[in-house]
């Protein structure tokens, strides 16, 4: 029999960086873009909430053709490594453009400038990030390494978000001219162009350093977006994750969106947004390095359920704690962060559904698999944005104004009830994964017996 195909030490360290670099440019839009909207640019809640789902929509169609497309790329780089070398660049430059805004949010012309900006900066992290997630379940024929890697890619991610969290605000006012206590237009600017420029090398470290060591045994047919559609929809463990995933992320990215709105209001500082978006991160990269651990010791969809309720539990925390009770509402941070493990237990088992997929039809789908994946939690993001405007709106939310008491409660309701409810559900649909780890190893020693004929 041949050696099991792995990926080496510094690949798997270096994958990191794919997430690391993303968030750089996608955390940024996803922690601010909508207080940016609102506050600077002006724009309406329900242009906002257009703007996001409509993205969203067109991602139901662009995500699943990417993938496709990268399953049938063939260059001497492999088929999914090309997009992250050559993507990356221009990803870098509308992470920068969704921060300006030289029309007048009121204007028909602020708002499709908004739009296009927005959908275009959507669509370039597609062409990016469908093929970096591909690469997971393509470097490495090993399942612990495959937890491994995604369990890099988790450090990188939050170590990112870290950054960006712990940053951002400090940054944006020292940008915004002296003795600003809010940030300006010109803040929120400066800080996603120096978060482009850094994304850039970190996306070619990446290129450099992965190989693609599981190729296809047939070659691709002919693009048909009903077939892929068709292939995806057939496996049942990928329509679930893709339900977890759409309900952790409406969670945590729409959460995310909007937290500022939480941190100003009700607790009263904008300095605190570092904080309160800090601490969940750092508990988050700690939490990380004992994946391995717990899934080999509980399994991977055991440590996907409990985690995700314990994760509801410190959300409860923040929500019944008083705005003026900030250790109570670190609390909750605490939990919440030091439980966030839900990316890489679910990439892992994204790769053994997409085995179980490959062993019961022939078709192997890493990129439209992960394309289906993406957008799950690209439409999280911006369900939990989109809605959570347009829900602060309708409590009662002015722009830039002190807020009424029904205002700050309905805020708090939406960055934490709504939530940690979301967070449950999760945990539940769980329950219908029948899959064991030693189910997905016997698949894969059966898609080895198969190869190797």
């Amino acid at each position: 029999m041949n050696q099991i195909k792995r990926a080496s030490k510094l690949a798997v360290f270096c994958y990191s960086f794919g997430d690391l670099a993303s968030q750089f440019v996608w955390a940024f839009v996803g922690s601010y873009l909508t207080i940016f909207y609102t506050d600077i640019v002006g724009l309406a809640p329900a242009a906002i909430s257009v703007i996001m789902l409509g993205a969203r929509i067109w991602d139901a169609i662009n995500d699943p053709m990417m993938g496709a497309i990268a399953e049938r790329t063939h260059s001497k780089w492999g088929r999914f490594r090309p997009y992250i070398a050559f993507g990356c660049p221009f990803l870098a430059i509308f992470g920068v453009l969704t921060f300006t805004n030289p029309f007048s949010g009121t204007s028909t012309a602020g708002v499709v400038w908004a739009a296009i900006t927005y959908v275009i900066a959507g669509m370039l992290y597609t062409l990016v990030n469908i093929p970096y997630g591909a690469l997971a379940g393509v470097m490495t024929e090993d399942a612990e390494q495959r937890v491994k890697i995604n369990t890099s890619r988790n450090i990188g991610m939050n170590v990112g978000m870290l950054i960006v969290n712990a940053c951002s605000a400090p940054l944006m006012l020292a940008l915004s001219g002296k003795g600003a206590t809010v940030a300006n237009s010109r803040g929120y600017t400066m800080v996603a162009v120096i978060y482009g420029i850094i994304s850039i090398p970190l996306f070619l470290i990446l290129f450099f350093t992965a190989k693609e060591k599981i190729q296809p045994q047939r070659q691709a047919e002919k693009f048909s977006l009903k077939d892929a559609i068709g292939n995806l929809v057939k496996n049942k463990y990928l329509m679930l994750l893709c339900l977890i995933m759409l309900l952790v992320m409406t969670a945590f990215m729409g959460r995310m969106a909007i937290l500022s709105y939480y941190v100003i209001y009700c607790l009263g500082s904008f300095e605190l947004i570092a904080v309160i978006m800090t601490v969940p991160t750092v508990l988050t990269i700690l939490g990380s390095f004992f994946v391995p651990i717990i899934v080999k010791k509980f399994g991977k969809r055991n440590v996907l359920m409990g985690t995700t309720f314990i994760q509801a539990i410190g959300l409860l925390v923040v929500y019944f704690a008083p705005f003026d009770n900030v250790p109570m509402v670190l609390t909750g941070c605490v939990i919440f962060g030091l439980f966030n493990i839900a990316m890489p237990v679910t990439l892992s088992m994204m790769s053994d559904s997409v085995d179980y997929m490959d062993l019961k039809s022939g078709v192997r789908t890493d990129g439209t698999a992960y394309a289906t994946y993406g957008l799950a939690t690209k439409v999280g993001n911006a369900l939990g944005g989109s809605v959570g405007v347009i829900l602060l709106a309708s409590f009662g939310y002015v722009a830039n104004q002190q807020q009424t008491v029904a205002a700050m409660k309905g805020i708090n309701l939406v960055v934490n009830l709504i939530p940690a409810i979301l967070y449950i559900l999760a945990s539940l649909c769980c329950l219908f994964w029948k899959m064991s780890d030693k189910d997905a190893d016997e698949i894969r020693e059966k898609l080895k017996v198969r190869d190797e004929k």
